[in-house]
């Protein structure tokens, strides 16, 4: 049992050196099996991003919230969360969604993360 959560750990650690974040959002995109809000998202900041892309941004006063790029150009994107289409500069977008894993986010909810 030991040597698996150091492994777990490790890899991690491993995760996060390599750019990876994981955050529980407040709303956005939700799956066959819930919603943003019951889910826990990976994402990776990448440079830029197209029209299309699922992404992770921060709207003010709103909170982390995953949504779809539905226009892009160099300097800013247009992003639909489902709650709210918001435009943001590309340098303002945490980063591209990589996976969502359902259910963990009521977890961190309930003790308020």
């Amino acid at each position: 049992m030991k040597i698996k959560l150091i492994a777990l750990v490790a890899i991690l650690i491993v995760f996060f050196a390599l750019g990876f974040r994981a955050i529980h959002p407040e709303n956005g995109l939700q799956s066959a099996m819930g919603s943003a809000k019951s889910s826990i998202v990976v994402y990776k900041h990448a440079g830029e991003y197209a029209i299309g892309s699922k992404v992770v941004v921060e709207v003010a006063g709103q909170g982390k919230q995953s949504g779809i790029v539905k226009s892009a150009t160099k300097d800013s994107v247009d992003v639909d969360t489902r709650v709210t289409f918001v435009r943001i500069k590309q340098a303002d977008v945490l980063g591209k969604l990589i996976v969502v894993i359902p259910f963990f986010g009521t977890i961190l909810g309930i003790v308020g993360l």
